[in-house]
């Protein structure tokens, strides 16, 4: 792993919403390692809480195990993308044989979305409807594709993403971790420029807030991550709050080549 990674603060904030008992989402980060992880856990009583922090702690503990490794061992974009990818699948079936051997956890199962950041590319895994976004130059775009019955009658032409938003569909996962012994996991790479601005969600937060109002709160927040992290949560829940809600921001202070323009 190198030890030139990017320049990076890392903000983070959960919160049960207005309508829920329990905060099933569950977020960790570690900024020095330049490692987010975020879970939206479902089932019922308390085993989506479970589910997201076996999710959060197994991949953060493995992902940083990863960083803490010789300076001197080199790793390949594609090989990171795959120990992403195996790092989250190891968790899956960590959840899949908690939930099989305890009735109170049957049925229990999480999102996730997780990056770490490796030079100036920052290495993302994700499965379910949590998502990710790049802020960049003033314009925010989706990063991530939901595994959901939404995106998937969008995708086939049912609804446009307005539509969708619009209508009476329940949230519907069609991928998530703990739900079958094995899983598919999306990962992609993305290289980061400075000033970026990567944010991760629970679907709490974009059922109540529309994008452009997250760019917008993101923007006026330029300076203050830990203020705009905290200002999406409160609008969300401004909104009704009818879920929990977690939001992690990441903002790239300095890229590794203009570091070096620098020196």
């Amino acid at each position: 792993m190198s030890d030139n990674n990017a320049q990076v603060k890392i903000a983070g904030h959960t919160d049960t919403g207005l309508r829920r008992k329990y905060n099933q989402d569950y977020i960790g980060f570690e900024q020095s390692s330049g490692i987010v992880v975020l879970a939206d856990g479902m089932g019922g009583h308390k085993a989506g809480e479970v589910a997201a922090q076996m999710a959060v702690d197994s991949v953060l503990k493995t992902l940083q195990s990863l960083t803490q490794q010789e300076s001197s061992v080199s790793i390949t974009g594609s090989q990171l993308l795959e120990f992403v990818s195996n790092t989250i699948s190891d968790s899956n079936s960590e959840i899949y044989q908690a939930a099989a051997s305890c009735e109170e956890h049957d049925g229990m199962g999480t999102t996730i979305v997780a990056a770490i950041i490796e030079g100036s590319n920052i290495y993302v895994g994700h499965v379910g409807d949590s998502r990710l976004y790049l802020y960049r130059e003033q314009v925010l775009r989706r990063i991530t594709k939901d595994h959901s019955l939404v995106q998937s009658l969008i995708d086939k032409g049912f609804y446009t993403e307005q539509e969708a938003r619009n209508a009476s569909i329940g949230n519907v996962v069609t991928r998530a971790l703990g739900s079958r012994a094995e899983v598919e996991v999306d990962t992609r790479r993305i290289e980061m420029e400075t000033n970026d601005i990567f944010l991760l969600c629970s679907d709490g937060l974009t059922d109540m807030v529309s994008d452009w109002q997250i760019a917008e709160i993101i923007n006026s927040n330029i300076q203050d991550i830990d203020r705009a992290a905290n200002e999406l949560v409160d609008l969300a829940n401004k909104y009704g709050g009818k879920d929990n809600i977690s939001v992690i921001l990441i903002q790239v202070l300095l890229t590794p080549e203009n570091e070096s323009n620098t020196l």
